[in-house]
């Protein structure tokens, strides 16, 4: 049973891993910490995934991504962050996201999802506190569903 929970678990966690990785410009870097962030519909994701992870899996819902990562010695380790936000569309119309933790071996990530519109374009504005960290993030980016 329990190797029927970690495999989802890895899954999405590399799924993750990649997205992030391969869009590094979606990265900010600070003094302590790098912030990962993303946001794409969820009809790209596995079906099992979206189904592990109770998301709906659609063109019209959008997952926003976010992982804070510590900057040291060797690989960045996940870190353990407060982070809220909301979106806001050109009519000017406001969604607050609500964040729900993921947490695999060394890996944070941060997701919410929301209901877009085709050919939306959405303003995210983020804000991020890392757990023992004396730094507060802001990051504001946006996107064309």
């Amino acid at each position: 049973m329990k190797h029927l929970i970690i495999v989802p678990v890895l899954i999405f966690s590399l799924f993750l891993l990649m997205v992030n990785n391969a869009l590094a410009e979606n990265a900010k870097e600070y003094d302590e910490h790098i912030v990962y962030f993303n946001a794409f519909p969820t009809d790209s994701l596995p079906p099992e995934m979206t189904k592990q992870y109770g998301l709906k899996r659609s063109k019209n819902y959008a997952l926003v991504n976010i992982s804070v990562m510590k900057k040291g010695t060797g690989v960045p380790i996940g870190v353990k962050s407060r982070v809220t936000g909301e979106l806001k569309n050109l009519m000017g119309q406001v969604r607050k996201l609500d964040f729900k933790e993921i947490k695999e071996g060394k890996a944070v990530y941060y997701i919410a999802q929301v209901g877009v519109q085709s050919h939306e374009v959405v303003n995210f504005n983020i804000d991020i506190k890392p757990e023992h960290g004396q730094e507060k993030y802001n990051i504001k980016f946006s996107k064309k569903f």
